[in-house]
Formats: structure tokens, sequence, C-alpha cells
């Protein structure tokens, strides 16, 4: 099962899970440190295939809930020892999915991910490694979400229920009851916002035969295919930018520096950031709004490329993602798009995913129709 066996390998995984993750997602860098230590302990890192699991295993779902806003990521150890507790657990995913199992009664079957892209897939990874359960090379989204209103789960109007939450400080958290997933994202997220930032979230314990009915397929091993195509492009000395946009049967969108940027912190990071085109995009300029991920864009000031597709910020010289948290007025940016996956490809998907789930009046149109 180990895909990952080499600290390159982690680098190329993170590096193709973060170009997933549309700048959202939050940096992995407590991950990396776990999965780096995992490699040198020896422990199997890595997947199997959805379709190698048994049709009745149990297959939890698990994920952070927070805001990726700069603040999320402060050492919150201090104000956790001032309110008469520190860290107690290093991987809360495992203690999360664990309580969800014991309340439910089954056998922890294996993980699957909420999403791909940024902390979530690299914690869930790590998970799956310290504690030996098998992950499914698999996720709901097919790339980085801010919400579970936005995931197949809610597209195939699963149930989540019952929905444990674990933070690092020992605090555990069960809803047994909710009217819909909308209550239960707002719940979670004021109950990260209450652990100083982050929350581990175990739901939605259904059997094998059933997950392949909703998630996306093979998405981990593209992560790590992904983040190698990039790093060897750079080695050969070939643009890794295309190289990234070829890797996921993409575009790039734009190339230009970040000429405004505003954010607020309202359980998610939400805002939007304004580019001014360079070289061949000169002259022209991209609004992107964000909800931790990019999701609507305006170019030239005319309603363009939106979610479910994929638009991922990325260095122009190097090819690493950027995640919305930390870019900065002037900087240099290259915009990498990739098309809609196919169970998104649908009114329902549009309904979970698409400009007006975001709240904008906008038709959806396709990026293979804008720029293919």
């Amino acid at each position: 099962m180990s895909q990952i066996t080499t600290e390159v390998d982690v680098e190329d995984f993170l590096r193709g899970a973060n170009f997933m993750s549309a700048s959202g997602g939050g940096e992995p860098v407590v991950e990396r440190e776990h999965l780096l230590a995992d490699v040198k302990a020896g422990r199997a890192i890595g997947w199997r295939s959805l379709d190698d699991f048994d049709d009745e295993d149990v297959l939890i779902c698990c994920c952070y809930s927070g805001s990726i806003a700069p603040e999320s990521f402060d050492d919150p150890t201090e104000r956790a020892l001032a309110l008469g507790g520190g860290p107690q657990f290093e991987r809360p995913f495992v203690n999360a999915a664990e309580m969800l199992a014991a309340n439910l009664g089954v056998d922890l079957g294996g993980f699957i991910s909420v999403e791909i892209g940024g902390i979530n897939a690299c914690a869930i990874l790590g998970a799956a490694a310290a504690s030996g359960v098998p992950l499914a090379d698999a996720d709901y989204a097919g790339r980085a979400i801010p919400e579970l209103p936005s995931t197949g789960l809610a597209m195939h109007q699963e149930q989540v229920l019952p929905f444990a939450m674990v933070d690092h400080f020992g605090n555990e958290i069960l809803i047994s009851a909710s009217p819909s997933l909308g209550w239960i994202e707002r719940i979670a997220k004021q109950a990260a916002l209450s652990s100083l930032g982050l929350i581990a979230c175990a739901f939605a314990a259904l059997p094998a035969k059933r997950a392949r009915e909703i998630a996306v397929a093979g998405t981990m091993g593209e992560c790590l295919r992904l983040g190698r195509s990039i790093r060897l492009a750079r080695e050969a000395g070939e643009d890794p930018v295309a190289a990234a946009a070829a890797a996921l049967d993409g575009w790039v969108l734009f190339r230009g520096t970040v000429g405004g940027r505003e954010w607020v912190n309202n359980g998610y990071m939400e805002g939007t950031h304004t580019l001014e085109g360079t070289g061949g995009f000169a002259g022209r300029s991209l609004k992107v709004w964000f909800r931790n991920e990019n999701h609507v864009t305006w170019l030239d000031g005319e309603p363009w490329a939106a979610s479910p597709d994929l638009i991922e910020f990325c260095d122009p010289e190097t090819a690493e993602p950027l995640v919305n948290t930390y870019l900065e007025l002037g900087q240099e940016i290259a915009v990498v798009g990739r098309r809609r996956r196919d169970q998104f490809d649908s009114a329902a998907g549009l309904e979970v995913m698409g400009p007006r789930h975001w709240g904008f009046d906008l038709d959806f149109q396709g990026m293979e129709a804008l720029v293919g």
C-alpha cells in the first residue's frame, strides 16, 4: 500500500495536493512534518483503490473544519494552557474517527477524504499511516472546497450523521441530529473558532459500496503524479506551469501581479484578489472571489471562469502552488485551470458548487468553452 517511501515523494504529494486546492485548503506545514517523520519511521504511507475494499467495509470521512485566514494557524498552545489544558492529540483525525466508530458500534474499515488539497488530504494520509487503517484513493469533491454542502455527499443527499468532532486539546463533540448540512457546517465552523482555529471532524460512515457511487476515484494518486510532473519539469529546465496545466489536461489562464487584496475572516477566509496582467496578458485584469478557495472570476470586468472548475494560483517560475492566506500585493502569479469533475458536470453539481451556490446570479460557463 506504500506509494510514498521517500522525502521526495512526500514533497511531490504535498505539491500536487496543494495544486488541487484552488488556492485554499490551508498550508500543510504540520502535516509535512508528520509525513516526513512517518517516512523516517518506515511506516506504510499510501492508499488503495476503492475497488479493493469489501462492499461492507465502513469508510469514515475526515476533515478539519476552520478558516484558512492567517490567525487560524497561530500557535494556540499558550491560549489553550490559559483555558486549563494544552495539546493532547497530535493527529485528531484518528481520535475523531475512532469516536464515531465507537458511537456507531462499527469497525473502522478505512478512511476517505472529503476533499483533495491543502491540509485535509495531507492530514488524512498521515492519519492512515499512523493508525494503520487503509486510506481510499478517492475523495468526495475532486478538489478543495470550503464547506460540506459543496461535496458529492450533498449532491447525492447522503446522510452524514452522527458527526463527531475532536480538537487537538481533547475536546469531544457529537452532533447526533441536525436539520441540514448547512446547520452542521455552521456548528462545525463555530466549534473550530472555539477550538482556536481548527477542529477534526469524522462523519458519513458509509459502506464502500455506497462510497464508490459518490466519490471521485483516483485523486490521491493524481496528487502524487501532478506534484512529480511539476518537479520533473523544473529539473529538465522546462516550464513547470505549462507542465502542471498539461498534467491536469487544463490551461494556463492568466499571468499577472496582485494589485488588490481584500478579505475578512468570518469562519472562512472570504474576499477578492485583483490581478493585473503581465506578458501576454498585459493590459488585462482578473478579479477572483474566494471563500477559502477560488470560486468566481471576472476577466476585464466580465464574468469568466468559476467553480466547479478548478482555479489555482501558483508561482510563475516554479509552479509551486500558492495559498490565498499568504498572497501579497505586487506578488507575481500564474493562474492554472482544470475542467470540473464529471460528477459535478450537471445541474446537481452546479447547485452545490456553481456561481449561484456562492451567491452570484451568474450563469456557469465551462472553462473549456472560455479558453479551449
